[in-house]
């Protein structure tokens, strides 16, 4: 029987794979994976079946993405909504979302549109695309 932790993951690196751009993945940590030497993805997932989707991040998962951000050239969070799909996020997006301390950020969407994103410290104001994952992993404008 498959863990829900793999389950969830495993639909996360898949899409990543599948990109022609993706050379390597090596696992970093128990929530992490580092991609083409120079990425670090960062997985949340929830099995809540609909929007919207809550994702907690305790000091240790900030502590974690700031020492990431200081080995990598790119820290990007993948935040897996059930069976939804995939909202994917820069950290620096992230950390401005939890005001760079512990908290919780949120996403939703209705039926056919982009994910509505926001955290303890305000909404982001754009919307996030349902394929907005590999292009923040494999673009060089970072």
């Amino acid at each position: 029987m498959l863990d829900k932790f793999e389950y969830y993951h495993g639909a996360a690196l898949v899409r990543l794979m599948d990109d022609e751009r993706c050379r390597a993945v090596k696992k970093r940590g128990l929530l992490g994976y580092v991609v083409n030497d120079e990425t670090f993805v960062f997985l949340k997932y929830t099995t809540r079946a609909r929007t919207p989707w809550g994702f907690a991040f305790d000091q240790e998962d900030v502590n974690r993405c700031f020492k990431m951000e200081q080995e990598y050239k790119n820290v990007v969070l993948g935040l897996v909504c059930g069976g939804d799909g995939i909202c994917a996020l820069h950290w620096r997006e992230a950390k401005e979302l939890l005001a760079g301390k512990p908290g919780r950020i949120a996403a939703g969407r209705k039926h056919n549109q982009s994910y509505a994103v926001w955290g303890t410290a305000g909404e982001w104001k754009r919307k996030i695309s349902l394929n907005r994952g590999p292009s923040l992993l494999f673009e060089s404008d970072q």
